[in-house]
């Protein structure tokens, strides 16, 4: 900063404070962007049960690709990485319905919804 700029520019614009530093200027999206990635997403406490049960319940491979997201309106949805994915989890869509509501008769899951979602 320039002292003597100041000095004259204090008593010519009657300012009591110094002007802020120079920042480099950055849009508001991107600082949204920064603070979002840094919050998480609240999650059911059913489903993080759901979560630490998944590769038991669909196998390691089908784990890696997929987890149980939310439930909503007794229906379980399913987030899935790939597209590839989702004819495999369709193929077991009715046999792991059948495990959930066996094994997690407290949560009255009656369906399930599968959903596309890249991490």
């Amino acid at each position: 900063m320039n002292r003597d700029r100041w000095d004259m520019d204090k008593v010519r614009f009657h300012l009591s404070k110094p002007p802020a530093p120079n920042r480099k200027i950055r849009s508001l999206g991107d600082i949204l962007v920064d603070v979002v990635s840094g919050l998480d997403q609240p999650v059911q406490e059913n489903v993080r049960v759901l979560r630490d049960a998944w590769p038991k319940l669909v196998g390691e491979q089908i784990a890696k690709h997929s987890e149980p997201g939310f439930i909503k309106d007794f229906t379980l949805h399913v987030f899935v990485d790939l597209p590839g994915w989702m004819p495999e989890l369709e193929r077991v869509k009715r046999l792991l319905l059948q495990k959930l509501q066996s094994s997690y008769r407290e949560l009255r899951i009656r369906r399930l919804n599968l959903i596309l979602k890249h991490k």
